[in-house]
């Protein structure tokens, strides 16, 4: 009852009052935000407006996948996977960089040089949801030229990991060539055996990242072959919206197939082993030409990627998890 609580409090507070006012259905929200344990946002991404009680209860939201991902990962593991520096220790290995990314801060402005024929990608060391990472390409600039977009784009204050920029392979490169498209595993482990659970890919839309919250598409592919079967959604305009073809290249979604997919699931499933007080991540995971690389690992793996891709309400799903893995 307290998580539930506590849960509740967290969606209204996270709430944009003036856009509900705005909609006229405050109270609805208010009622979906306690009822149904979803925050205001999923409120418009689940469609509930035109939903029956029966269907909104088939959805999982923010309060109803805190409470399952605290019963997955123990307490103390979770600034394994919080906090970049920590996963880079434990999990690097697995990673492109193979643990050797290092940090960045606003000030370290006397380093500028030392990027100057690089292609980077930085990213908040404490960041989420790809909030704030961005692509610095300075193959052709000059050490005062990338000073200055460091003085730009890094927060104040903020520390950041620094990693050479992967390329895509060819294959999701042709789909969006803005970013590093990315794909979402989630695994569960017992402790015994290890498994795929769902997995997503996520392809940007212009961006210097994929993710739904900057703008980017996910689409459900199958665990078993790695094969993108559904149409890409986007959440950009606070709704959920389906797209067969990407927008801006016109690859057919549906038509896509991941390469190196034996390679994606062994490596998930190796990710997976290495903490055992986590038994149920989502493993980000980049496809490149030479392979496949471990990128960032989420003890609280995103119920709007999980389930808008499906157009379906995964509640049930999550309680099998919480039985399983719990």
């Amino acid at each position: 009852m307290l998580r539930s609580l506590l849960g509740w409090g967290y969606c209204l507070v996270k709430a944009d009052w003036k856009a509900l006012m705005k909609d006229g259905r405050l109270a609805d929200v208010v009622f979906s935000s306690l009822r149904y344990e979803v925050a205001p946002d999923e409120y418009w991404y689940f469609d509930f407006p035109v939903k029956s009680a029966a269907e909104r209860a088939e959805w999982a939201g923010t309060t109803a996948m805190w409470k399952a991902q605290r019963r997955f990962v123990e307490k103390d593991a979770i600034g394994v996977f919080a906090h970049k520096e920590r996963f880079m220790q434990k999990f690097g290995h697995l990673m492109a960089s193979g643990g050797d990314s290092f940090i960045y801060a606003r000030s370290d402005f006397s380093r500028a040089e030392s990027l100057v024929g690089g292609d980077w990608f930085l990213k908040p060391a404490d960041g989420q949801c790809g909030a704030g990472g961005f692509h610095l390409d300075a193959k052709a600039l000059q050490a005062a030229e990338v000073a200055r977009i460091l003085e730009v784009r890094l927060a104040e204050g903020s520390r950041y990991i620094l990693e050479r920029c992967l390329v895509n392979h060819e294959a999701l490169r042709r789909v969006n060539p803005s970013c590093l498209n990315t794909l979402r595993i989630v695994t569960g482990n017992d402790g015994k055996n290890a498994e795929i659970l769902f997995a997503r890919a996520r392809f940007g839309n212009g961006a210097d990242v994929d993710n739904l919250s900057a703008g980017g598409f996910a689409t459900v592919v199958d665990h078993r072959t790695g094969r993108v079967v559904s149409d890409a959604v986007s959440t950009n305009t606070g709704r959920a919206v389906y797209f067969p073809k990407h927008p801006i290249t016109g690859v057919e979604f549906r038509a896509i197939e991941i390469p190196h997919w034996d390679k994606v699931v062994e490596l998930a499933l190796a990710a997976s082993r290495v903490e055992p007080r986590a038994r149920v991540v989502g493993w980000d995971i980049a496809v490149c030409e030479d392979g496949v690389y471990l990128v960032e690992g989420n003890h609280n793996w995103c119920k709007i990627l999980w389930q808008l891709p499906a157009r379906k309400g995964m509640k049930k799903e999550l309680a099998k998890y919480v039985q399983r893995f719990g």
